[in-house]
């Protein structure tokens, strides 16, 4: 989902309370005579308060199963009409469709069975609401019939079910279960991504890319290897989709991804004048360095210039996390300046402990410099 990157799961899970619950009973009472509404909104709301998002939408979807029919297609279709007509979005752009969310969770708990049925509901409901979390059982455990649909998904004229196609089956989507045997063996996610790399429609680009770099966790190679195939058809949507995909391993250095979207080169280029303020600073605190890159080329150079922190670990091993500064192009004999602040806030997946830090400049993945600090407790 787009507000996934800006929003915490505390935050959106307040879009799952008894209004929601509320209105989701409405519409089924409009397309299903003798809906018990009133039943129905009392055992949705019942403990959503301590809920989470996830599970806020489990709870709500256990009280459709008790008060729908209990066949499955029935069921389905009657979430289906209860959805109303298609407003363009698929609830990928706003917050509104997230009261829809419950529905797709109803497929996805109660569907198994008929996974045909569910193919078609998730076909349906995926124009209000993405299926990208509910289809990602019946790719596990029904692989023969969902992949082909997936396929077809794929080469659909609509663009959410374009991004259906990549977003559902990418191995390792935040907040889902992980598709180990596409972690295992990625060809049949790269054969759809090989349909929608180019594609029109930016949010369907922006998923290819989000499953390249998935995929870039476990298989650098390969991806490069697809990547390359990509960004030679010169297509400049491929080319975005490649360009973001190819993130990670841009921050790793990896030497093919570098060489593919152009930097390569880059020993010549030296870094002067790197400092860092103050030289001891407490947790919770900020450092601030800078530094001067002047290239002694023979030619423009493109560069990627990021920045690594060493730090210590309270086991006595020391971590490196790789944050991006800019890109940029010097030409033979030309300097830029760059200043950046890094913040020493305890943070839940990064801690800080007292030692010895080490700032890194890294350009094209290459060390050319580096400093260090004294961290107090």
């Amino acid at each position: 989902m787009a507000t996934r990157d800006s929003e915490s799961p505390y935050q959106l899970k307040n879009l799952l309370d008894a209004a929601a619950v509320q209105d989701l009973a409405r519409r089924i009472e409009s397309v299903f005579d003798g809906f018990p509404a009133a039943r129905f909104e009392k055992d949705a709301v019942a403990r959503l308060p301590e809920l989470e998002l996830k599970e806020r939408s489990k709870h709500i979807a256990d009280g459709l199963r008790s008060h729908l029919p209990d066949a499955f297609p029935e069921a389905a279709a009657i979430l289906c009409r209860a959805m109303g007509e298609d407003d363009g979005t698929g609830g990928v752009e706003g917050f509104y469709a997230f009261r829809f969310m419950p529905c797709l969770t109803f497929v996805e708990a109660f569907g198994l069975e008929t996974p045909e049925a569910a193919l078609d509901a998730m076909q349906q409901m995926t124009l209000h609401f993405s299926a990208e979390f509910a289809i990602r059982p019946y790719i596990d455990q029904h692989p023969t019939l969902t992949m082909p649909r997936l396929a077809e998904w794929a080469r659909a004229p609509d663009w959410r079910l374009r991004r259906l196609a990549s977003e559902g089956s990418r191995p390792r989507l935040p907040w889902a279960m992980r598709l180990n045997r596409f972690v295992a063996d990625p060809g049949p996610t790269l054969t759809l991504l090989d349909l929608l790399h180019g594609d029109p429609h930016e949010s369907v680009r922006r998923s290819a890319a989000n499953h390249l770099n998935d995929i870039a966790k476990d298989h650098p190679g390969r991806v490069c290897e697809v990547a390359e195939r990509w960004w030679n058809t010169g297509d400049s949507g491929s080319r975005w989709t490649v360009r973001h995909g190819l993130r990670s391993l841009v921050k790793q250095g990896n030497p093919d991804a570098l060489r593919i979207l152009g930097f390569t080169g880059g020993e010549n280029v030296h870094v002067e004048s790197l400092s860092v303020t103050p030289r001891q600073a407490e947790i919770g605190a900020a450092v601030s360095f800078s530094f001067t890159l002047r290239s002694e080329e023979r030619t423009a150079t493109k560069l990627v210039v990021d920045y690594a922190l060493d730090r210590p670990l309270a086991n006595g091993k020391r971590a490196r996390k790789v944050f991006k500064i800019a890109h940029c192009e010097l030409r033979p004999g030309e300097a830029a300046d760059y200043s950046k602040t890094q913040r020493l806030k305890q943070l839940t997946t990064r801690t800080y402990y007292p030692g010895r830090h080490r700032i890194e400049i890294v350009l094209n993945g290459r060390v050319a410099a580096d400093i260090a600090f004294d961290l107090l407790p």
